[in-house]
């Protein structure tokens, strides 16, 4: 890549990955199928799938009953299904040969390689299972406008949190997770949707909605039946349009930028997760919130318990989970407290959130405040992460180093209306932070309640938007684990479960 000699920094840019669990069904001895992954017939469905409905049509893959047996069968199986969502997603139906939306599938959720079955999940055979993709190298490409090109497209990837399939012996092969809920027979993929880089987001939103159209339309899929931490997320990435050396401090977003924004969010934080779902607010391990289970949060409440269960279970290695700054070292000084006097009012900064906007002030630089506000066990992100505006540092971060500021607060969805309103919320925070004149950053803060009183609507208004948010009882009843009723009748109990578990279609394929 060329040396890149000017630095232009212009307007905001923004990409959102979506997680979602996909089931799949192993045929029963009884009634076998042929083909490695395959959709039988109608009459097949009614009798064998607990979750089929012939007025709503949607089919679950069903796998053939020796994929069981080793990994790279099962890897074989994770590969079609992305094809098959990579298929679904860019054409508009399924009679369709003309993508409007360009979409590559991908190893896994890290830019590193994509692939193409050499086998198209309808011919693969026994024979061909472990070796049905041809890996080609996908690196992250040339940084050209703010981004990395690999970022061009929409990418269909499997998620880190992995497959659930049950050995002959009923055990998991992925073990130490829980795995989604689920009848006995049906096993779990994870896949996530990640989206190209948008400056526009009117052009986001009817891709997305696309996006979100088409899957549910031809697939069932969930977003509320993980457990522990192995529950969908959505997250939302925000960078800068532009020309600059992606490894220059202080770029796309200066220090004073980011306080800012960490400032808005550490009062708004607890206002807007009314519009989340509940459990995300004790997601410490993968989003962390500003004031909880960080390092910032341990400094304000050091003897603040928390559920075991809520606790990381696998930090980082061990060598790497220490804490290597004091509280101390975020004092403020003399500059930084000007600033503090300079953007915040006498009312802001004497709030209830006082010590800690003195904690982020106090920050020398962006790695410092990264730290502050990353999970306070290993090296993992908060949810208001920046670990995508500095590179890797021993001990202290572990970044991809992508040029944005990740927001981890959302629960996956496919809900195009519910991602937008929190992306066009975040897009006001960090473009009043960043962009707008100091006196619209002092009015917007002043206006806001303090001690999370208050709506999200009363958020959004002071943003100066006008959404329809849905009401923290729908958003909780929506992602909420389903409970599973008792009794032997297993088809009448999961037919009983399967609308709460499953997305409900809402357009025609």
């Amino acid at each position: 890549m060329e040396a890149i000699q000017t630095n232009e920094v212009g307007g905001l840019t923004f990409g959102i990955e979506i997680e979602i669990h996909v089931p799949v069904l192993k045929a029963p001895e009884s009634d076998p199928i042929e083909k490695a992954v395959d959709f039988p017939s109608d009459d097949w469905y009614k009798k064998t799938c607990l979750f089929y409905s012939p007025e709503d049509g949607r089919k679950i893959p069903v796998v053939r009953d020796d994929v069981m047996t080793s990994k790279g069968a099962r890897q074989a199986v994770w590969d079609m299904l992305l094809v098959l969502f990579k298929a679904v997603i860019e054409t508009p139906n399924c009679d369709s040969t003309d993508p409007d939306i360009e979409v590559v599938t991908a190893e896994n959720e890290h830019p590193t390689k994509t692939f193409e079955p050499k086998h198209g999940a309808q011919e693969a055979t026994t024979s061909t299972l472990g070796k049905g993709v041809d890996p080609s190298h996908n690196t992250l490409g040339d940084f050209v406008d703010g981004h990395y090109e690999v970022y061009n497209t929409w990418t269909v990837c499997k998620d880190e949190s992995g497959c659930w399939y049950e050995k002959a012996d009923g055990e998991l092969f992925l073990t130490g997770k829980l795995p989604p809920i689920g009848p006995p027979g049906y096993s779990w993929f994870s896949i996530e949707i990640k989206s190209k880089v948008y400056k526009d987001l009117d052009a986001m939103q009817e891709d997305l909605q696309k996006v979100c159209d088409r899957i549910r339309s031809r697939f069932l899929v969930s977003i509320n039946c993980g457990r522990g931490y192995n529950r969908t997320s959505t997250h939302v990435h925000v960078g800068r349009s532009g020309n600059w050396n992606p490894n220059q401090e202080d770029l796309p977003f200066n220090l004073v930028a980011v306080k800012k924004m960490a400032t808005a969010m550490c009062i708004l934080e607890s206002k807007l997760m009314k519009m989340h779902a509940p459990w995300k607010a004790d997601n410490h391990k993968y989003a962390a919130l500003l004031k909880g289970y960080t390092h910032l949060g341990e400094f304000l409440n050091p003897d603040e318990k928390f559920a075991g269960s809520s606790l990381p279970i696998d930090p980082y290695p061990s060598q790497e989970n220490t804490a290597v700054y004091a509280k101390s070292s975020f004092t403020l000084n003399s500059r930084q407290l000007n600033e503090i006097q300079s953007y915040l009012c006498m009312d802001t900064r004497n709030r209830p959130h006082e010590a800690a906007i003195h904690m982020i002030w106090g920050a020398d630089d962006l790695m410092h405040l990264a730290w502050l506000l990353s999970c306070r066990e290993g090296l993992r992100r908060g949810a208001f992460a920046l670990h995508g505006l500095v590179p890797t540092k021993k001990n202290v971060i572990k970044s991809r180093h992508l040029n944005t500021i990740e927001f981890r607060h959302m629960h996956g969805s496919m809900d195009a209306e519910d991602i937008m309103n929190w992306i066009r919320i975040i897009e006001k925070i960090v473009s009043i932070s960043a962009s707008s004149s100091d006196k619209d950053y002092v009015t917007l803060l002043d206006g806001i309640e303090p001690d999370g009183r208050g709506s999200i609507g009363d958020v959004a208004q002071a943003l100066g938007l006008r959404l329809a948010i849905k009401s923290e009882e729908q958003i909780a009843k929506e992602t909420l684990l389903p409970e599973v009723p008792k009794g032997n009748d297993e088809r009448k109990k999961w037919t009983q479960l399967g609308p709460i578990m499953f997305l409900s279609k809402n357009c025609e394929p």
